[in-house]
């Protein structure tokens, strides 16, 4: 019998070089080809280009998860999304999903993109429940397992 999993709420913070350490172990632990610490490292300097972890109420001091999107002209392109898996099924991903996309519209975003592994229904529904559409696919866009993308849009956002 599983046991049930309670809900945290999540205070959504500007990723920063002392949090790659814990972001890297959920980041081997959710990806067949993860980031690297230099890719991540990158991407906190690149100008529109915006990272956060997810810190919850129960445990603060932790990183439950991170998301980042990057801004091109008015569009928000997601670019990661993950919650470390003891923590996943607790409400994390809905709420960085919908707190970056407030932020975004912040930064002049009018609609929102990103690819999503044509075999991860899970995450598909997530984003379906936040106004995601399929447009198209990109063929063996994911390397190990080899695997086509869903091109998802969200428009407006």
């Amino acid at each position: 019998m599983s046991r049930a999993v309670q809900a945290v709420t999540i205070c959504l913070e500007p990723m920063r070089v002392a949090d790659l350490d814990e972001v890297l172990v959920i980041e081997h632990r959710s990806f067949t080809t993860p980031w690297s610490l230099s890719l991540f490292r990158s991407e906190l300097k690149h100008e529109g280009s915006y990272l956060f972890v997810a810190r919850p109420d129960d445990l603060p001091d932790t990183i439950a998860g991170y998301v980042g999107y990057r801004v091109v002209v008015d569009e928000m392109h997601i670019v990661i999304v993950a919650v470390a898996p003891a923590r996943r099924r607790q409400g994390i991903a809905t709420q960085m999903i919908a707190q970056v996309m407030a932020h975004a519209r912040t930064q002049g975003c009018g609609r929102a993109t990103l690819e999503v592994r044509a075999s991860n229904l899970e995450a598909q529904k997530l984003y379906f429940r936040h106004g995601f559409a399929p447009v198209g696919t990109r063929p063996g866009y994911y390397m190990r397992p080899k695997e086509d993308a869903l091109i998802l849009w969200r428009d407006p956002l």
